[in-house]
Parts: C-alpha cells; structure tokens; sequence
C-alpha cells in the first residue's frame, strides 16, 4: 500500500468542545459522529498542550537454554491520559477533581457574579466517562474513555502573564468488555 498523506492527523478540538465528562454508567456512543447523552458536559476550553493519552505495556521475555527467544509474557498494562481544564471557574472541571459533594456553586444575581466554593480534600476523585472529539480536515476522531478516574493533579500556579489551569493526570480503567478506551475515525474521503 501507497504512502498517503491524508492519513495523517492533529488534533484539534471541535468548536463545540474536544472534552465531554458524565457520570460513570452513561451512555456512551459508539461511533465518531452520534451526539452524545445530555448528561456529557464540557469543561471548556483545555490548555495549549492538548491531550495526551499513553499506553504501557510491561513484558518479559522467557528464553531457551542456549538464549533463543521463546515466549513474550505481558506483565502489565496501563492506559492514561493528562491534559490541563484552561477554564479555571468551571464547576464541570472541579466536580470531576474533587467530586460533586466538593463544589457548590450559587447562581449571579443583580448585585454579585456566579460563584463557586471548592472543598480541597484527600478523597479521591470520582469515576466518570470521558469523551474526546477532534478534527483534522474533513477527518473526524472520536476517543471514549467509559471508566477513568483523575489521579493525578499539577501543581496550579497563580500569576500575571499566565493562566492558572488545573492540569490532571487521567487512570483508565477496563470496562465489562475489558477495554480501556475506544477510538472512532472517519477519514472524511468519500467514494466516488
């Protein structure tokens, strides 16, 4: 097969919003284009440094008397994802660090904006649903997280010619199926 230059992709976020959160249990879609169940909503806008998702495999390699390679044994597999809510005063973004019981948030009136009261604690974040949605030309691509927990937070720097973003470390975990996450494409070309 040919080189193709139109397989490559970026990322970019749909204008709608690359990051949908739900609760863990919601229904997820199972293509690149069905809109998602109301209950997904978007934290806003991330930060610069996108989305990276990760994958490790941890193997060893059993060997005969003599030093072939007989068999590879995978170990350990872990999935995980980190990117940074640039959106600082959504309360999607800090129920889903800190759990829903965790943030209160008072509607503006006349006198006063929206407001927002996040309980810092040593309980962990919640399990919820994650969906990334980007698209690179006419190309679409869809990656579903079903079951992913926040486990790791940055460090939130507080200063004049910068954003103060929450940036967060995701753990995937394997759904009923075993799965770690599914990705939808669609490459946008159509036949003629």
């Amino acid at each position: 097969m040919a080189n193709n230059a139109k397989n490559a992709v970026v990322g970019k976020p749909l204008a709608s919003g690359g990051l949908l959160i739900a609760p863990l249990g919601t229904l997820l879609p199972t293509d690149e284009t069905t809109a998602p169940a109301a209950a997904f909503l978007s934290p806003g806008y991330l930060t610069d440094s996108g989305v990276t998702r990760s994958e490790k495999k941890d193997s060893e390699t059993k060997k005969a008397w003599g030093g072939d390679a007989l068999i590879v044994i995978q170990k350990d597999y872990a999935a995980s994802a980190k990117f940074g809510f640039a959106e600082y005063l959504s309360s999607v973004a800090a129920k889903s660090i800190y759990g829903d019981s965790n943030v209160t948030t008072t509607a503006a009136t006349s006198t006063t904006g929206t407001k927002m009261k996040v309980a810092g604690s040593a309980n962990p974040s919640p399990h919820r649903s994650w969906i990334i949605d980007m698209l690179s030309g006419l190309a679409r691509i869809r990656v579903v997280f079903p079951d992913a927990q926040i486990t790791d937070l940055d460090d939130v720097v507080y200063k004049d010619d910068d954003i103060s973003a929450r940036g967060v470390g995701l753990t995937l975990f394997p759904d009923s199926s075993g799965n770690y996450f599914y990705e939808y494409t669609n490459d946008g070309v159509f036949s003629a």
